[in-house]
């Protein structure tokens, strides 16, 4: 009986560790964006953003606006920026050293490592 609660607390251990997910990291560099009046726009940025992370973009979070003409100097990164926030609605790529023109509005961001 001790060995079965043994083999099944092991097989539980397991199971729990393979459904942890991973951290996030912090990244080198920054994602750079525009937001605001297109004829008179504000810049914004995020500093060294974490991976695997949805981020709203703070400027447009819980406002009709959104942010565009995103730059992603985020080193070493594959970005995905998303239409609505919480990383829902239309996704678009954005891959490190890229810039996409002010007609791809977004409201949120996440980076993966590639």
């Amino acid at each position: 009986m001790r060995l079965r609660h043994a083999v099944g607390a092991a097989f539980g251990a397991l199971a729990l560790i393979a459904t942890i997910p991973t951290s996030a990291h912090a990244t080198d560099g920054a994602f750079l964006y525009q937001y605001g009046d297109s004829a008179n726009p504000s810049s914004g940025q995020l500093e060294q953003p974490s991976t695997r992370v949805c981020i709203n973009i703070p400027e447009v979070e819980g406002k009709p606006g959104s942010a565009f003409s995103a730059k992603n100097d985020v080193g070493d990164t594959l970005g995905m920026i998303y239409s609505e926030e919480d990383c829902q609605g239309v996704a678009t790529e954005i891959n490190f050293g890229a810039e996409l023109g002010a007609d791809v509005k977004f409201k949120s961001v996440i980076f993966e490592i590639e």
